[in-house]
C-alpha cells in the first residue's frame, strides 16, 4: 500500500474554473490597505488562465503603484454580492511607443 504524502494537496485553481464557478478574485494591496473584487473572466482574458495565486505578480495598485499585493478566490453569497463593487474590463488599450536610434 503507498505511503500517504505529508505535504498539504494544494488544488489547482485557475481563472477559468473560478469564473466557471461564480466566483470573485479579491485583490488587498498591502501598502495602501485597498481591497477591490474582480470577475475571474476578465483577468482572464489580460494574463490568460493561470492560478489564481499568480495574478498579483501580474499586477500593481493603481493607488500607490507598487506590486505588493494579495490575492484570493471567494465565493460570496446573494446577499454579500449585493454589497460588493465589481470593477469590470471595459477595453484593453495597447500603446505603441515609438523608440529611435541614431547611426553612427
Amino acid at each position: 500500500m503507498p505511503e500517504l504524502s505529508s505535504r498539504p494537496r494544494r488544488n489547482v485553481q485557475t481563472l477559468g474554473l473560478a469564473h466557471e464557478v461564480g466566483q470573485l478574485i479579491r485583490v488587498r494591496c498591502l501598502n495602501c490597505n485597498i481591497t477591490r473584487h474582480y470577475l475571474p473572466g476578465d483577468l482572464a482574458k489580460l494574463v490568460g488562465d493561470i492560478p489564481f495565486w499568480d495574478v498579483e505578480g501580474h499586477m500593481r495598485c493603481e493607488r500607490c503603484k507598487r506590486r505588493e499585493l494579495d490575492a484570493s478566490v471567494i465565493l460570496p453569497s446573494a446577499a454579500e454580492r449585493v454589497k460588493i463593487r465589481v470593477r469590470r474590463l471595459v477595453e484593453i488599450r495597447m500603446v505603441r511607443r515609438v523608440i529611435w536610434r541614431d547611426d553612427d
